[in-house]
């Protein structure tokens, strides 16, 4: 299963927001397992590195970011994309392009805190909570908490 990360998670796991950054863990650890694939669109890490350069060394975050290269796809949305979601009415330009990145990679779902910036995906979108509770109850997969914290 294919899970676009948005750009919200992704500040979870590099800031290790608790209570959210295990829910991250967890999923990391599913495509460890190869149980899903994780992606995330391009923009969103300039996005985290403009969120998180006051709290975290750009050096260090970026070392992050490029470490998170090891389990995590990237799409790039095109300029048609970036034309769609100018026009769309969506309200988060942000949000439209990162599901046009969702569409691109084909993924089945987009991964977020932010269920209401993607009511109009053609996508499903849950929260990491959500998902790791389909996953168990559908697929009867349960990730143990895992310290990977040393890993990022």
């Amino acid at each position: 299963m294919k899970l676009l990360l948005d750009t919200n998670i992704l500040i979870d796991y590099y800031a290790r927001r608790r209570p959210f950054f295990q829910e991250v863990v967890k999923l990391r650890v599913a495509a460890m397992f190869g149980d899903v694939e994780l992606w995330a669109a391009i923009q969103s890490f300039s996005d985290v590195e403009c969120a998180l350069r006051k709290a975290i060394p750009v050096e260090r975050l970026r070392d992050m970011m490029r470490r998170s290269m090891n389990f995590l796809k990237v799409a790039a949305p095109t300029a048609a994309d970036l034309s769609d979601a100018l026009g769309s009415g969506w309200p988060d330009l942000e949000d439209r392009l990162v599901a046009r990145c969702a569409e691109r990679v084909k993924a089945d779902r987009i991964i977020t805190r932010d269920l209401d910036g993607f009511a109009s995906s053609p996508i499903k979108a849950q929260t990491p909570l959500e998902y790791l509770a389909w996953l168990e109850e559908e697929q009867g997969i349960v990730y143990d908490e895992l310290d990977l914290s040393g890993g990022i």
